[in-house]
C-alpha cells in the first residue's frame, strides 16, 4: 500500500515533465476564476491570472501546455488567455487583441481549474487546509493512467473531504472534487514534449500593466463625467440642498471627570460624530478629530461638535446648542 508521505513528496517535488491537455472545471459556488481579489506591495506588478472571470455554476474548458516555466492557456476556441516564455507573460482580456505584458513572476495559477497546472508549495502542507488524508491512499486509474486517490480532511471552517487523484508519474493532481460537488479535472492529459517555442511567445503589440491601469482610470473618469453631463442636461444643474432632521444618540462616553469635561461619540444610522466640553479656558484645545469642527463657549464651558464630513447650518447648530445648555448664550470659542 502506498503511504501518504510518498504521494505528498511526488506532489511537491515532481518530476516536472512537459504536459499538455484540457482542463475542465465546474464550480457550484463563487470561486477563484469567478472574480479574484488581490493585494500587492508597492512596485510589485499586479498578478496575471491563468483563469478568467465567470458566473457561479458555469462550466469551463481550457486547453493548456506547460514546459518548465513556459505556459500557455487557451479558451476552447483556441483564443489565448495567457502565454509565457518563462521570462515575460502576456495576459489577454475579453475581446481586446492587445495583451498586458508583465514579468513571468506575476503569473498566478488560479481560476477555471488551472491550478492543476502547478503544484502546491511544501509550506501549504504545514497548515490544515486539506493537507492530511482522511483515509488510506487508494490505487486507481484515471484517463488510462495510474493514479493515487486520497480523501483530504477539511479544516474546521470548511466542508469536506476533498477527493484528489494524483498522477503517479508526474505527481500532478489530475482530478479533485469538493464536498459541494465542484470538480476540477484534466479531461485530456499527455506527458512529454518538446513543444514548438511559438506556443509560448507573443510577437504582436502589447501594453504594460501600468499603461492598462492608466487607461482604466481614464475610462472610468470619462464615464463618470459623461453620466454627470447627462444628469445636468436632462435633470438639473442646480446643486440639490435640503434640511434633514436626525437623532444624535450618545454612542459612548470616552472620558469624563469632576470638572464636567467629557468626550463622547455621537451619531446614528451611518452618521458618526464627536461631542466634547471642558471648563472654559484660553489654552489650546487639541481634539484631533477628522472633519469640520464647530466650536463655541458658554459662561462656564468650551464646547466642540463634529459630525464627520457634515457641516451644520447655523440654524441646526443653534438647535443643538439649545438642547445642550438651554437658556445659556453660545459665543464664539
Amino acid at each position: 500500500m502506498t503511504a501518504w508521505v510518498e504521494v505528498l513528496v511526488r506532489m511537491v517535488d515532481g518530476p516536472d515533465l512537459a504536459v499538455r491537455g484540457v482542463i475542465a472545471s465546474e464550480n457550484r459556488e463563487f470561486a477563484p476564476g469567478s472574480g479574484t481579489g488581490w493585494a500587492g506591495f508597492a512596485h510589485q506588478p499586479p498578478p496575471q491570472f491563468t483563469g478568467t472571470a465567470r458566473r457561479p455554476g458555469e462550466s469551463t474548458r481550457r486547453r493548456v501546455w506547460r514546459s518548465g516555466p513556459k505556459v500557455r492557456v487557451e479558451h476552447a476556441d483556441g483564443s489565448p488567455i495567457l502565454v509565457s516564455d518563462g521570462v515575460t507573460c502576456w495576459r489577454f482580456s475579453g475581446d481586446d487583441p492587445v495583451p498586458i505584458a508583465a514579468p513571468a513572476s506575476a503569473i498566478r495559477y488560479s481560476g477555471n481549474g488551472t491550478h492543476l497546472l502547478t503544484r502546491r508549495p511544501a509550506n501549504d502542507y504545514a497548515g490544515d487546509d486539506f493537507t492530511r488524508p482522511a483515509g488510506p491512499v487508494r490505487h486507481a486509474t484515471f484517463l488510462g493512467r495510474p493514479v493515487s486517490e486520497v480523501d483530504l480532511a477539511p479544516p474546521p471552517r470548511k466542508l469536506g473531504p476533498l477527493v484528489v487523484r494524483v498522477d503517479v508519474e508526474t505527481g500532478l493532481v489530475l482530478y479533485q472534487r469538493a464536498a459541494d460537488g465542484s470538480v476540477d479535472e484534466w479531461t485530456e492529459f499527455e506527458v512529454g514534449g518538446p513543444f514548438d517555442d511559438s506556443l509560448f511567445s507573443w510577437s504582436g503589440p502589447s501594453r504594460t500593466a501600468e499603461e492598462e491601469h492608466r487607461q482604466s482610470v481614464a475610462r472610468g473618469d470619462e464615464e463618470r463625467a459623461q453620466r454627470q453631463r447627462w444628469f445636468r442636461e436632462n435633470v438639473t444643474a442646480i446643486p440639490l440642498r435640503t434640511h434633514v432632521r436626525m437623532d444624535l444618540d450618545v454612542q459612548y462616553v470616552h472620558t469624563y471627570d469632576d470638572t464636567g469635561a467629557f468626550q463622547a461619540s455621537i451619531g446614528q444610522r451611518g452618521l458618526s460624530g464627536s461631542l466634547a466640553r471642558r471648563p472654559r479656558s484660553a489654552e489650546p484645545w487639541e481634539l484631533r478629530w477628522s472633519g469640520p469642527v464647530h466650536r463655541w463657549s458658554t459662561a462656564r464651558f468650551d464646547w466642540a461638535l463634529s459630525l464627520h464630513d457634515l457641516v451644520l447650518t447655523p440654524e441646526s447648530l443653534r438647535e443643538i446648542q439649545s438642547q445642550l445648555h438651554p437658556g445659556e448664550e453660545a459665543g464664539v470659542s
